[in-house]
């Protein structure tokens, strides 16, 4: 297990030649498992919800993601990565990926193909036999007529159609066109989409809605015809969001690069840092929003400094998980082939030397305060010296594994990650992040907020309404103060109950057996980070608990500060903490 900043320990991401030799390396590593003929990558004895031969065609077109802007130093790569493709896209072949049908995975996997048409159109697709490229052609155009979920998958068959629009196949310009309206109806406000039915608004808006929307601009003056002046629309419209997006996003990046960490696919890393070097060709549109290319260039080499240096390689491979090899965090979804979508954050290898974004020198923007309201989500986020916390109430994508724990907790931060299966360990002595765990008067059962029955942003304070259980509900007020974070809670319950609540979890390991304790205050202090949460108003006492292990996504072992005891019967009088944390 390492970091990718072994193939050049001493690189700053700052210039693009450095740039392309940690790349080149990373692939090379990973192409030692390519096996083309099997249209796969070596096998794994972990599993995704889709087949087998999906999950063959997810390894070799997540590659793409960085094979093609790395394809005029290392052709070679993007030649084996074509030669699997063929044998991947051939009925005749062994290795055929199957046909895409309804809510099939192999949409998503035919956008980077669609990537690799358009943007190495020579070196990839004419470079196939007649025979490859017919079939692939008929096996991207049946993505046209297949069902597929109302979020950000429409993004994935835009692509795959403007690919067909590119080398003059045919395509369904009607479908195109309604999927570019099913985008637009999925947007909120200041650059932010919600992502299909469940609203949750996360880093599916940067690498997905953003990402592969200013592909699509890019990719729209390429081919001139009669839909032009329509996709052109879209184009101009795509690039606005993304800029007014980009002025708030900004603010998710901590002073070290690290990214808040905030609901679903946070195995997919460093994908995010893509929608940096793609804004920077428009500069235009980020001066309009105040930010500037130089912004665009700090925003991504902080991000893929800090991630070259994290233990995220295994076996060779991008590993599941986030700071550590973690499957308890992952999705349903996750495939061992499924991190290599974290590639896309290389985008920027796909710009010249001689382009701005390379040629402009980092600033200090991720060393200032700042604080944006987005009304519309129902979030608020905040970078206060040198930490990005995001306060939620948004709602969740409630169908994943632990989605209340990666959606519904109170507070999320660049530098602590957050813990999965928070309440599931408490009677073993353990205890997850940022929660208020309510114990149940008569089953014992402990619960949190998973769902939300109100949410509001009033000037500066995210109001929620929540019950843990029937007869019990809670009214949370959060704002952030003086640098740190206030939480108020008002409670109308039937009957009394035990509680704990806690704050953000730190790189150490306390106790879990034995009597809990009373301390004079709830404040641990790891090796990296400190954490405390104090009473400000209300009764409780204080202690430290651990996380269980492997749950946190930053650290294999973590603990949590924490209050804890009784709320009465009927309605009490707020329960108010203060959150703060601190770099040791």
């Amino acid at each position: 297990m390492y970091a990718f900043n072994q193939f050049a320990a001493d690189a700053t991401f700052t210039h693009r030649d450095e740039t392309v030799s940690v790349l080149a390396a990373l692939i090379s590593q990973h192409m030692k498992a390519c096996l083309p003929e099997q249209a796969a990558l070596a096998d794994s004895p972990n599993r995704a919800h889709f087949d087998d031969r999906a999950q063959n065609l997810e390894g070799i077109a997540r590659l793409l993601w960085a094979a093609v802007p790395l394809a005029s130093e290392k052709p070679e790569v993007l030649s084996v990565l074509r030669d699997a493709v063929e044998n991947g896209v051939n009925p005749a072949h062994p290795a055929y990926w199957g046909d895409v049908s309804d809510y099939n995975q192999r949409c998503v996997e035919m956008s980077a193909i669609a990537l690799a048409i358009v943007d190495q159109e020579a070196l990839f697709f004419r470079a196939m036999s007649e025979e490859g490229q017919a079939n692939t052609v008929r096996w991207l155009q049946a993505a046209s007529y297949i069902q597929i979920p109302n979020n950000n998958w429409h993004f994935f068959r835009v692509l795959i159609l403007m690919a067909l629009r590119h080398i003059g196949a045919n395509f369904d310009v009607d479908v195109l066109k309604n999927d570019l309206k099913e985008i637009d109806d999925m947007y909120l406000a200041e650059g932010w989409y919600r992502d299909g039915r469940s609203g949750c608004t996360d880093y599916y808006n940067p690498f997905a809605f953003h990402y592969y929307g200013l592909v699509f601009a890019r990719w729209v003056n390429g081919v001139v015809d009669r839909h032009s002046s329509v996709l052109a629309e879209f184009a101009q419209l795509f690039i606005h969001r993304a800029a007014l997006f980009a002025k708030c996003f900004s603010l998710w990046v901590g002073s070290n690069g690290a990214s808040v960490a905030y609901g679903r696919s946070m195995t997919y890393r460093f994908a995010s840092a893509g929608v940096w070097s793609e804004l920077a060709c428009y500069s235009a549109a980020l001066k309009n929003v105040g930010l500037s290319v130089a912004d665009m260039k700090t925003l991504w080499a902080n991000n893929i400094r800090w991630w070259s240096q994290q233990p995220i390689i295994s076996d060779g491979l991008l590993s599941v998980g986030y700071r550590y090899p973690n499957l308890i965090m992952s999705e349903i979804y996750n495939s061992p082939m499924s991190p290599l979508l974290a590639l896309k954050g290389f985008a920027a290898v796909r710009l010249p030397s001689s382009h701005p974004f390379w040629q402009e020198t980092e600033n200090q923007m991720l060393h200032s305060n700042g604080t944006q309201l987005l009304e519309k989500n129902r979030q608020i986020i905040t970078r206060q010296n040198g930490t990005s916390f995001l306060l939620s109430g948004a709602p969740s994508a409630a169908e994943l594994r632990n989605s209340h724990d990666k959606y519904l907790k109170f507070a999320y931060s660049s530098a602590h990650g957050f813990s999965v299966e928070a309440l599931r360990w408490i009677e073993q002595g353990f205890m997850g992040d940022n929660v208020m765990a309510c114990k149940h008067p008569e089953t014992g059962e402990w619960f949190f907020r998973t769902a939300l029955l109100k949410s509001e942003l009033v000037e500066n304070t995210l109001i929620t309404t929540w019950s843990p259980f029937s007869g019990c509900t809670v009214t949370t007020k959060q704002w952030m103060e003086g640098g740190k974070e206030w939480r108020a809670h008002h409670i109308d319950a039937d009957t009394s109950f035990e509680f704990i609540m806690s704050g953000y979890a730190v790189d150490t390991w306390v106790k879990c057996i034995g009597a809990r304790e009373n301390r004079q205050s709830a404040r641990i202090a790891g090796h990296e980070y400190s954490s405390d949460i104090q009473l400000h108003e209300g009764q409780g006492s204080y202690d430290v608990m651990p996380c269980a292990p492997n749950t946190n996504l930053c650290f294999a072992q973590a603990a949590v500060p924490i209050i804890y005891g009784n709320v009465p019967q009927g309605e009490s009088r707020w329960l108010v903490s203060v959150i703060s944390e601190k770099q040791n």
